[in-house]
């Protein structure tokens, strides 16, 4: 057996012929050929755990492969990985490019949300987090989002959900009012800071108050060991995007699909809530033509 021995940092050459080049056990060539027979659009949702269930290999052995072919983990494997497929399907000179006509590109990113969202419904069947959240939020006296840039998104459809349950939801785009906010908060209120990074200065300055004054903290995010998350009671982890550059896009759209995940849950528990729903609906039937 060879040293292991891969490339370096800037070794850009792909998976397989690194995998060429080293001397691998069977197990490890068995990983590797797992990995190249996985669709870009399910490559990046997987985990360690799920890599070593398909292939048989224990997480130490993923780990030490990667590392071994010149990565710095599985992830960034998985990254590179992704930019191959990725360069493959470039268009030519011409401007075509086997499978990428709209029907194509719209089928594997509908795809990759499919399976985003089947991996966010797993999270949230192997943990308590989600169930948590939605006990506090049946007993706050105030509950405030604190957002910014697209993640404000969320934020607002968060509120234009449970507003309609009638829960005591604020949330304002705007910074100052943020934290004017987080600074009224007290035991209890909940405080919900969304953000996929977890660095956002002005989500973590409105989080930081809204604790120091004796809030309840939920993060939703993507990162667990961000600054945001760990100043969290309470962090609900969003998938990896399994599309390059597709992160972020689809974390939202998970995170709003989480939204009336929280609706349907909030009515299921509470019939009173159901009911101020309904009344609210039937206000707006009564403008409409």
């Amino acid at each position: 057996m060879v040293a292991d021995i891969g490339g370096t940092s800037d070794d850009h050459r792909p998976l397989r012929l690194r995998a060429t080049t080293v001397s691998l056990f069977p197990t490890e060539r068995r990983i590797v050929e797992q990995l190249l027979a996985i669709p870009s659009y399910e490559l990046g949702a997987m985990t360690s755990s799920d890599l070593s269930e398909k292939s048989g290999a224990s997480r130490s052995s993923i780990d030490r492969l990667s590392r071994k072919l010149g990565y710095q983990g599985l992830k960034d494997m998985r990254r590179s990985l992704l930019l191959e497929q990725a360069e493959r399907d470039e268009p030519s000179s011409s401007g075509e490019s086997r499978g990428n006509s709209a029907e194509d590109i719209a089928r594997r990113v509908m795809a990759a949300l499919s399976t985003h969202s089947e991996v966010m419904v797993r999270l949230i069947a192997e943990s308590h987090t989600f169930d948590q959240m939605i006990e506090w939020l049946t007993t706050a006296r105030a509950i405030h989002m604190f957002g910014a840039g697209e993640s404000a998104v969320v934020c607002a459809a968060f509120e234009a959900r449970l507003v309609r349950l009638g829960l005591p939801i604020l949330f304002t785009p705007e910074y100052h009012t943020q934290v004017t906010r987080a600074s009224l908060m007290g035991p209890q209120d909940v405080a919900i800071a969304i953000s996929h990074s977890g660095g956002t200065k002005s989500i973590i300055r409105a989080a930081t108050i809204a604790k120091a004054n004796g809030a309840r903290l939920a993060v939703i995010g993507g990162i667990a060991n961000s600054p945001l998350a760990r100043k969290a009671d309470l962090f609900l982890q969003l998938p990896t995007g399994p599309l390059p550059g597709s992160t972020e896009v689809l974390d939202r759209i998970v995170a709003i699909a989480l939204a009336q995940v929280a609706f349907e849950c909030l009515a299921a528990r509470r019939p009173d809530m159901r009911s101020t729903s309904v009344r609210i609906d039937d206000a707006f039937n009564e403008d409409r033509i």
